[in-house]
């Protein structure tokens, strides 16, 4: 089975240290780390293709985390935010990539729920190009086991059912408001109209078109992430391409236009995070059923600190591999409690 986490590297970099952080992973049977290398906010390394963030303009932090997981024999797969991407300075150059909602209004001036909700557009050749690019400069830069997605999506159409009481305005009930739905930019239309004849902004949800619609975005992500993918494995074809995507293909395609299962990369990493869903940790194994019956290669993603006892977390572990998993992924490290390390290391002793 194969044991891993997503890293918060700037979080290791500025407390625990690479040297300390990687003997207590590696001592509790971890073999892989997905630590994140592009966020948000910019790069962790100075980029040509994004700027870098704030905090680490010049510096590059990757390289020494790189050297040090060798050093224990871990594998590492830089973790790459995608579409989400919030830096000032190129919201403001780019304004004209980003995504419309159906009310006509810009992410940029009305983010969804959230003020760093700026998402760039998947039609546009610049932001598929900008993507491809950065995922090649980490797979050139840095000595890496793989290469992995995050936010490969367009915002939340429907939130997770645990999520929708925290933001103003969201309805408890699987419906689709117009000031979430994305995107309706120009460029969007246009296609979709080439194609179709219809201008989708006329839309009712309720009409069938609606559903072709729907399908003509999720079709947008697919068509960026095999891109993406097809650029690594020119490069180097013995680098993996994962992808965080979200916990079942069903939810993922309902709720953020992620065909996943059709995009036929190395390995999916699920985000199985039970709570965000209204449910208990048992339904991590029904949520990897679904996926594996799709006929992918998934490592179950756990959110660690929704775990309320350690024999959930070893009963989870176990739920996954009986199911179909080939691994687990656990977010994230350095966990928001300390004695969740050693509820890890416990639930993965029968496996190695």
């Amino acid at each position: 089975m194969r044991k891993s986490v997503w890293l918060a590297l700037s979080n290791v970099y500025r407390t625990i240290g690479y040297e300390k952080a990687l003997k207590q992973l590696f001592d509790a049977g971890i073999e892989e780390v997905y630590p994140i290398v592009a966020t948000g906010g910019g790069t962790f390394y100075p980029s040509k293709y994004r700027p870098q963030h704030k905090e680490f303009e010049g510096k590059d932090i990757v390289t020494p985390f790189v050297k040090e997981a060798k050093k224990h024999g871990i594998k590492v797969h830089p973790w790459i935010v995608c579409m989400n991407f919030s830096h000032p300075k190129y919201v403001e150059q780019h304004k004209d990539l980003y995504v419309v909602s159906k009310e006509g209004v810009s992410c940029v001036d009305s983010p969804p729920y959230v003020p760093y909700y700026k998402w760039l557009c998947p039609s546009r050749e610049e932001n598929k190009e900008n993507l491809a690019n950065i995922f090649v400069e980490v797979a050139s830069n840095f000595d890496v086991d793989g290469v992995h997605f995050d936010y490969i999506r367009l915002p939340d159409v429907i939130l997770p059912k645990g999520l929708r009481s925290k933001y103003e305005g969201v309805p408890d009930e699987d419906v689709i408001l117009p000031k979430f739905d994305f995107c309706y930019c120009n460029v969007c239309r246009r296609l979709f109209k080439e194609e179709y004849g219809v201008d989708p902004m006329k839309l009712k949800i309720v009409e069938p078109m609606y559903g072709k619609w729907f399908r003509w975005r999720a079709d947008r992500i697919t068509e960026i992430v095999k891109y993406v993918y097809r650029k690594v494995k020119n490069y180097d074809s013995s680098i993996e391409v994962s992808a965080a995507v979200f916990a079942t293909p069903k939810l993922a395609y309902e709720y953020v236009f992620q065909d996943w299962p059709s995009w036929d990369i190395d390995l999916y990493n699920p985000m199985i995070y039970h709570k965000y869903y209204a449910h208990d940790h048992t339904w991590i194994g029904d949520a990897v059923r679904e996926g594996v019956l799709k006929g992918v290669n998934l490592s179950a993603g756990m959110l660690i600190g929704f775990f309320e006892a350690k024999e959930h977390v070893a009963e989870a572990v176990k739920l996954s591999e009986e199911n179909g998993a080939v691994g687990v992924t656990f977010f994230v490290y350095p966990p928001p409690r300390p004695e969740l390390v050693e509820w890890i290391k416990e639930s993965l002793k029968p496996y190695k």
